[in-house]
């Protein structure tokens, strides 16, 4: 496993370079695409393509376990899939979600069940769900989290560098030697899966920091839905709260954005500059910089629930969630009104 995992960064870069050659680029259109030329993009190709030869020279793919794991790697293969066409012959964005939104109900019908919620300061066993309940709760979850990624690819190596640092601490999570439990099996594949996706993502930042490829909604959606369906194997395993821990400079960004939209009577599905990442952007940060905010953010995160240890570390979420809904509020009462009244 480790020799391979040290050289799929190579393998990536190697990919990129072959997808760059492909011909398939994204032309900026004046509003939320900024750059000044068209740039190669569908970079998702070479993450899960390197991604499927890591499963393929470890021996993992052949022997993937059961218990609803195949139907999780279907949904993410069906993301990419859906994010390739709009890369390349483009999707009406109603037909994207309600594709999404179908392919995410199958994976949480045929995937692995989530039994129980636990209140963050509830009970230990936690309450039972009813199938319905739990089906409905994982869609929802899988849908969000394969957008929610989309939403933030909007600057040179921010979704995809804090995707990478989520993948890792999924896959830390996913090992964690203290917690025992029948499902294993599935864990473990999925942890070595993260590991993996994160090395490939690795070779892919090369390329993407430097705006030379983006990863197009191949790359978003496909990340994005593996995101998802690695947090739904840790929530089986531990409580909902730790996937939702690691995702929160994600989460909070699209909500808070989400809600102002609604609330001053802008259309939801228009595409638009009013992410907070976006903020920065327009006032001059550079990619850069506010990558690496989003990394450092995914990083106190991270570090916040993993330093804790699983269960009592989901309990940041409290004082993290508050931080978050805070300097968001911060942000829009002072940047967004100063960008607002400079017509910027």
């Amino acid at each position: 496993m480790t020799p391979v995992l040290l050289g799929l960064p190579f393998l990536s870069i190697l990919l990129c370079f072959l997808v760059i050659r492909l011909g398939v680029k994204d032309a900026p259109d004046g509003g939320r695409k900024t750059q000044k030329a068209p740039v190669p993009t569908a970079g998702g190709i070479a993450i899960f393509a390197t991604l499927a030869l890591g499963l393929f020279l470890t021996g993992d793919l052949p022997n993937l376990p059961g218990n609803g794991l195949p139907a999780l790697l279907l949904f993410v293969l069906s993301s990419v899939i859906i994010g390739l066409f709009d890369d390349t012959v483009g999707l009406n964005p109603k037909l994207k979600l309600v594709l999404l939104a179908l392919v995410s109900l199958l994976a949480a019908i045929y995937g692995p069940r989530l039994g129980h919620f636990h209140l963050p300061f509830g009970p230990g066993e936690g309450y039972g769900l009813p199938v319905w309940l739990s089906a409905a709760g994982v869609a929802l979850w899988l849908f969000v989290m394969a957008n929610a990624t989309n939403f933030m690819d909007g600057a040179n190596g921010l979704a995809m560098g804090s995707a990478m640092l989520m993948f890792v601490a999924f896959a830390i999570l996913l090992s964690w030697p203290t917690i025992q439990d029948p499902g294993a099996g599935v864990e473990m594949a999925m942890s070595h899966i993260t590991a993996m996706a994160a090395a490939a993502t690795l070779g892919f930042l090369v390329w993407n920091l430097s705006g030379r490829l983006f990863a197009g909604d191949t790359g978003s959606l496909g990340v994005g839905a593996l995101l998802g369906a690695a947090g739904l194997v840790v929530a089986c395993r531990l409580t909902v709260w730790e996937p939702v821990v690691l995702t929160l400079p994600f989460l909070v960004d699209v909500f808070m954005t989400l809600l102002w939209r609604a609330r001053v009577g802008r259309n939801l599905f228009d595409a638009h500059r009013d992410h907070a990442y976006q903020l920065f952007i327009r006032a001059g940060w550079s990619h850069r910089h506010v990558a690496m905010l989003w990394a450092g953010m995914t990083l106190v995160c991270g570090a916040g629930l993993l330093g804790l240890g699983p269960l009592w570390g989901a309990q940041v979420i409290f004082v993290l969630l508050a931080l978050g809904i805070g300097l968001w509020t911060w942000q829009r009462v002072t940047l967004g009104r100063k960008l607002a009244a400079d017509g910027c």
